[in-house]
């Protein structure tokens, strides 16, 4: 009898690629927890660094500025306020605004009242995008693309 799954992949390389990125995301979430959102925050440094050498909003993806954001803010036991997420980003407070609502009515975030604040808002990743984000960076770190990568041989200290 043939394995259909296994001759499925040999048929389908981008299954068998895209089977082997899960594992790798998965494996790499569960070793490299401590390094994600430390990669997370590199990017978020890597984008404000481009944003001085062209026009933001060339490259303009806000929405991915706010998880990157949250996911950041969540490693670090902190919450943000609706403001804050307006703050950190090169964008119209009114766009910001509009990205908050589309991201929190399909699930993506989740709002909770400031226990602190009565008046303030905090934002946050439902459960399910901050397993997603984990697995896209893990994904990056295992495609070679993590914090490793970005250090040029150069500048590396050699013992």
């Amino acid at each position: 009898m043939t394995d259909i799954p296994a001759k499925a992949d040999q048929i389908d390389p981008i299954a068998l690629t895209t089977r082997k990125l899960i594992e790798d995301a998965a494996r790499a979430t569960a070793t490299h927890d401590g390094d994600l959102a430390e990669f997370a925050r590199q990017t978020l440094i890597g984008r404000e660094q481009r944003n001085r050498y062209f026009d933001p909003v060339m490259f303009s993806n806000p929405s991915w500025d706010i998880l990157l954001n949250l996911y950041v803010a969540a490693a670090d036991g902190q919450g943000l306020s609706v403001l804050d997420c307006c703050a950190a980003l090169a964008v119209p407070q009114g766009v910001t605004l509009r990205l908050l609502t589309l991201l929190k009515d399909d699930g993506t975030l989740i709002e909770t009242p400031d226990v602190l604040h009565p008046r303030r808002t905090l934002i946050s990743l439902s459960e399910q995008t901050r397993v997603a984000m984990s697995a896209y960076l893990a994904s990056l770190i295992c495609l070679g693309l993590g914090p490793e990568a970005f250090v040029p041989d150069s500048l590396s200290i050699r013992s």
